[in-house]
């Protein structure tokens, strides 16, 4: 019986290497070109966002000199924070390196995860985590980015920082009025709104150049993709790179199913390109596509249950103390959502602990994006 288990195994993993070589033979590709990490110096990846980048970066020049700026960098959740902090950060770095006597400018990028400690206490209290650099917070600093920050963050960091002249915060649109009234004078607001259909193809061909096995072969992300399927991409994955990342990635991997099941037929499947069809799969399965359409079907009720969830797992029976609702009706709101593919939940001892997926997160703050300037919004 054993040797039998041991030839199933022999054939699948002999099947799964043929099939891989084949894959990535017949579209000259190293690897899924959208589910690799993109690196912090590939911010080009995320093409209109460089425009934030060199604005960021003119500010420490202004703050470098003593004057105080405040900046939110708000967007929600995949829309490229973390990367443009990052890619910014590096872009100094290197800058101190090449020119270390006349840009040698002093300053850090953090995230709050790292700043602060959360107790599991009911009260919930912000806890600074007594750390080395914490002693350091009043210290001359150019510039300081910190990542995810919450209302009960910022607060704290505008205390301590004082005299950091350039403060970036790259916060949700959860968070955004909250946030924004910390602040004694208004801070500058750099928006991360979601990327044009153009640019999300921009987007994808360059990770698709970026892992090619011979560069003088060029693919295009059209040799793989029907250009309705980049508009179903695009559509449901809400223009947010992360998302239209992952529908992208699970596309390949429901057209690679094809040539699973008939090895020998891939020189005759040489054209096929990812569908419409196969396209909605794949957001469906992201569940990029529930979070669009069944979002716009929300009640009142059922979207202040949501936006529970959302700022942090939570079981019915906080969600009913919260709202002040009856946690019978708490519950079946919560089941429908879980139906709908909007929130998830995990067993914890009596009670379920439900939190939002991804996408519904998105979708919500997509919803809540502040209206303003739109000098860095895409078309």
């Amino acid at each position: 019986m054993l040797k039998h288990y041991k030839e199933i195994l022999d054939k699948a993993r002999t099947a799964k290497l043929e099939t891989l070589t084949a894959w990535y033979s017949l579209f000259r590709m190293k690897e899924d070109p959208f589910l690799s990490q993109i690196s912090p110096e590939e911010i080009e990846y995320f093409v209109d966002r460089e425009n934030i980048v060199d604005a960021i970066i003119y500010d420490v020049g202004v703050a470098s000199r003593g004057i105080p700026v405040n900046i939110l960098l708000v967007g929600p959740c995949g829309s490229g924070k973390t990367a443009t902090l990052q890619y910014v950060y590096n872009i100094l770095k290197k800058l101190e390196q090449e020119y270390p006597e006349e840009l040698a400018f002093n300053g850090e990028l953090t995230s709050t995860k790292y700043l602060f400690q959360i107790p599991e206490s009911e009260d919930n209290e912000v806890i600074e985590d007594v750390q080395p650099w914490i002693k350091k917070c009043r210290e001359q600093r150019d510039y300081l980015f910190v990542d995810d920050v919450k209302p009960e963050h910022a607060k704290i960091i505008m205390r301590e920082f004082i005299r950091t002249t350039l403060k970036v915060f790259a916060i949700s649109p959860l968070d955004f009025e909250e946030i924004y009234s910390n602040f004694p004078v208004a801070p500058k607001i750099y928006y991360l709104r979601p990327m044009s259909l153009k640019n999300t193809i921009q987007m994808l061909d360059r990770r698709i150049k970026r892992v090619l096995v011979d560069k003088e072969h060029e693919i295009t992300i059209l040799d793989l993709f029907e250009k309705e399927a980049l508009r179903i991409l695009h559509k449901y994955g809400m223009g947010i790179p992360r998302l239209v990342l992952k529908c992208a990635s699970k596309s390949l991997n429901l057209l690679l199913d094809v040539y699973y099941q008939d090895i020998a037929a891939i020189t005759e499947t040489e054209k096929q390109k990812v569908t419409v069809d196969i396209a909605m799969r794949a957001c469906k399965i992201t569940k990029c596509f529930q979070a669009c359409i069944e979002f716009e079907k929300l009640t009142r009720t059922k979207k202040e249950v949501l936006h529970q969830v959302l700022r942090g797992p939570k079981t019915p029976t906080e969600i009913s103390l919260i709202l002040k609702k009856d946690r019978t009706t708490i519950s079946r709101h919560l089941n429908d959502l879980k139906e709908s593919g909007l929130v998830e939940f995990k067993p914890r001892g009596r009670e379920s602990m439900y939190e939002a997926t991804e996408p519904a997160k998105t979708r919500f703050e997509l919803e809540l994006m502040p209206e303003g300037e739109k000098r860095f919004a895409s078309a």
